[in-house]
């Protein structure tokens, strides 16, 4: 398990985590955008998609992108 920080709160998520566990942990719906911050930049996280989460990782959530 890996101590992780969705939106300032410390959670624990398995050390592979699925998009949907991630924002179940934090409570984040699915008209939101998931966020994963790193040192290199703000990454969107896929539907469906798993997260190597290791201690310290940081998400976020963000209203989703509309264009036009």
């Amino acid at each position: 398990m890996a101590m992780v920080i969705i939106n300032g709160r410390r959670v624990q998520l398995p050390s592979n985590a699925t998009e949907r566990e991630i924002r179940r942990a934090g409570g984040i719906g699915q008209n939101r955008t998931l966020i994963r911050r790193t040192r290199e930049g703000n990454y969107a996280v896929s539907p469906d998609s798993r997260v190597p989460a290791q201690d310290g990782d940081v998400f976020i959530d963000a209203p989703r992108r509309i264009k036009g």
